[in-house]
């Protein structure tokens, strides 16, 4: 025979909904945690698993080396700073003065 008592069921009752709200607000914060940077070539025609070759080349310790990555040629879309322009600058002419 089960018997439960009314005291027993509220406080089962509220550790349930406890469980909920922990839950509910843990839920997003996971979800805004990871801070995934996005990665092109420009100029150039390229596919995912020739990213995900240089990625897995570049990355080290489970670290990814941005570093590396730039050195082959990808660039940041993020907003973490100012994208510099990396296409190669013809030098400059000097200048010849008439006499």
């Amino acid at each position: 025979m089960v018997v439960r008592s009314i005291a027993a069921s509220w406080y089962h009752d509220a550790d349930m909904r406890r469980v909920v709200v922990v839950l509910a607000l843990a839920l997003p914060l996971t979800a805004c945690g990871g801070s995934e940077k996005q990665w092109y070539k420009p100029n150039s025609n390229y596919t995912v698993a020739e990213f995900e070759q240089d990625r897995r080349a570049c990355t080290r310790n489970r670290e990814l080396d941005e570093s590396c990555l730039r050195g082959r040629g990808w660039i940041s879309l993020s907003a973490d700073g100012p994208v510099k322009d990396t296409t190669p600058q013809a030098p400059a002419q000097p200048q010849l003065r008439a006499k």
